[in-house]
Formats: structure tokens, sequence, C-alpha cells
């Protein structure tokens, strides 16, 4: 648009750009099988490989440098395509901040397409008299800005046939940017944390659902108090569910990543066999305690045996006052009456927030089958608390 400069800052950009650009060449032409040791000269490329190395190869050309006019100056714009295909990859691979790389790359496209209006718009209408291209392309832009967004003010007008055709084919791109930010951008900014919005919503109906059925305020408020601690220690995803939409050996692999700080604080898991941490990862079932909650009564069925993640609980007898012990993280309990198929002998009481893994009774029996080592020792230490008591 403003045509060659010979300004030594813009000629430091140029052959930095031809520079970048000829290295992303034989970048790309490598990891395309072009160029590889022993390969040099190799062809086994496919028509959708070749038309992107064209793009480079284009690209690369330091137009710039070689020719100070003319559409030479234009070809380092072959490389949008390669950009185009970038900030797509990149969306589909941002999984973490998916709503945060969706409006960058949003934001990014429309600074562009408004810098390519301001360049139209300044090539279509001389310079003001003691404006500088600069000053020229800032007034160029400013009309543009607000006719994409629909304010127009009217200090800078069309006066030719050709600026008004211009200035309705702006318009028209203005208003269908206008309504896509309304019906998209709000939406983005709105679920930026669904995981919030979501926890919020739950926690709405809940509200409605405990006024309507009047349940006690002092049941209300723990009831609020567990979801609370759900959200300050992100709890509130559904582990099976998502689990469950995996393929075995990722669940198996996901699975052993979310359990590894408790793995690691239970003594016999840390030497145990890599069979035995994944049969039990994947049958572990998280269950969460407040405080002064019973994870079970003395004289109840054993169902299931559990190990605490953290927090703390307190084993009491079964005249239910006197404390037998203290349990911390790392610790397991339950197991006795699971083996000698008997009552629960004791009760068990949170002292704090717990967050515990059950293993049903049937999963319990199995892996003590297909692991010896496993079912000695918790034989052992099952029948020394035993005698303990």
């Amino acid at each position: 648009v403003f045509g060659p400069t010979s300004h030594p800052a813009w000629r430091v950009v140029d052959w930095m750009t031809a520079l970048l650009f000829a290295a992303d060449l034989i970048v790309q032409w490598r990891r395309a099988g072009v160029l590889r040791p022993g390969q040099l000269g190799s062809h086994k490329l496919n028509w959708r490989l070749r038309a992107w190395l064209a793009f480079d190869w284009i690209a690369a050309i330091p137009g710039p440098l070689l020719a100070g006019h003319g559409w030479m100056l234009s070809l380092p714009l072959a490389k949008l395509p390669r950009l185009a295909r970038l900030t797509r990859q990149w969306r589909k691979r941002a999984t973490r901040h998916g709503s945060q790389v969706r409006l960058i790359v949003f934001v990014f496209w429309l600074v562009l397409i408004a810098h390519w209006l301001a360049c139209g718009w300044a090539m279509m209408r001389l310079p003001r008299p003691g404006h500088d291209e600069f000053t020229h392309y800032i007034h160029a832009l400013y009309w543009c800005i607000t006719t994409l967004a629909t304010v127009g003010y009217g200090d800078i007008t069309p006066e030719t046939p050709a600026q008004m055709i211009y200035s309705m084919f702006v318009m028209i791109v203005g208003v269908g940017l206008f309504g896509y930010v309304i019906g998209n951008v709000a939406h983005w900014l709105a679920n930026i944390d669904q995981a919030h919005t979501q926890y919020q919503n739950n926690l709405d109906r809940l509200a409605t659902f405990l006024r309507y059925r009047r349940v006690p305020a002092d049941l209300q408020r723990r009831i609020f108090d567990y979801y609370a601690y759900l959200w300050e220690n992100r709890l509130v995803y559904d582990e099976f569910a998502i689990l469950a939409e995996l393929p075995v050996p990722l669940q198996s692999e996901v699975s052993l990543a979310l359990k590894k700080d408790f793995i690691e604080k239970v003594p016999f898991l840390r030497g145990a066999s890599r069979h035995l941490i994944r049969d039990m990862s994947l049958e572990l079932h998280p269950a969460i305690y407040m405080p002064g909650d019973f994870v079970f009564h003395a004289g109840e069925m054993a169902r299931h045996i559990y190990f605490i993640s953290r927090g703390s609980v307190e084993i009491i007898a079964s005249d239910g006052q006197t404390v037998l012990s203290t349990m911390h993280d790392g610790d397991f309990f339950g197991e006795i009456a699971l083996l000698f198929h008997q009552p629960r002998s004791a009760s068990v009481r949170a002292l704090e927030y717990c967050n515990l893994y059950a293993l049903d009774k049937a999963t319990f029996e199995r892996i003590l089958s297909h692991h010896p080592a496993f079912a000695a020792h918790i034989q052992a230490e099952a029948q020394r608390r035993r005698e303990s008591r």
C-alpha cells in the first residue's frame, strides 16, 4: 500500500522476516521427509504436502529485499494459509484453556482484518497535507474501526464512488462481525470457566429444591459446606463417568495419574507390583466425609475396605465412646470384617474433611486371590488389629 521504505528499522524487519521464513521452510521440508540424512532428494510426498511446501517456498522469497516495488512486496502473505492451519491446530490441541484460545484466535484475526481494511482505505484515499505515512495509516485505521463497530462518527466520509462502494462493503462486514461478537464472544466469556458455571448452576438448583422442601437450615448449611469443599478441592467432577468414555489402556494410565499422590502415601503400595497398583486404581471409588460423619457403625455388615487419601478418622469402640486409635493419610481400615466375614467390631468417625477411597467386597476378594503378597500383608495387619482389640 505504501510502497518500499528506506527506513533502517523496516529493513531490519524485512531481513528478520526473510531469515525466519527461510528457516521455517527448512524445518517444514525436513518434517515432510524431503530432507533427511541419507535420503536427500527424496520425493515421497503427497499432493497436500507439496501444496503446503509451495506456500512456504513463495513466502521464503525475500520480495521486499529483491524488488522495491510492485506485487513482490506481497510475497510474505503466502504464509497466511500456513498460519490459518496453525491456528486451527492450536485450537484443537488447546484442551485445557479452549475458550481462552478461541477468544485469542478470534481477536487476532479481527485485528488482522481491520488492518487489511485500513490499508485498503489508505490506498484509496490521499493523505492530508502535512501527514506522513504513519499518521495517514492511523487515520485509515480509525475510520475502519468506527465503521466496523457501526459507530461511524462521520468525520471521515467517502468522496468518490469507489470509496462509497468500499465503505458499504466494510459496513456489511462490520454488521456481520457485530452479530458474531454478540452471539459468540459473549458466550465464550460466560463459559471461560465451565466448571465454575456448572457448579454455580447446581448450587442454584439445589438451593431452590431445599427451600421448596423446607429442609432445616442447619442441614442446608452442611450441604452447602460439602459442595464448597468439593469446589475448593476440585472434586466436582465425576471421575468414573469421565474414565468410562476412554479405552481400557487409557483408563489405567489416567487412573494411575489421578491417584499417584494417594499411592505414594500408602506404605505397602510403594513397592507393590504395577499389576496390583493398576488393578486397585481402576476399582477404588472416591468417598468424601465431613467432620463428625460416621463412615460406618459397629454391628453393620462389612461391604467395603477404606483407604485414607487425605484427612484423619478415629476408631471408636462398640460402646460408642472409647476412642481406640486415630488414622491418617495412607492408612486403611475396614479389612477385619471383610476378611473374617463378621459384622463391624468398631465405628469409624471422620475428624475433619476426609477424602477416602473405597474398595467393595467382591473386588477386594478378587484382588487378594490374584496378589498373594498383598493378601498376606492384609491378613497379617488384620490379625494384629484383631488381637489388639
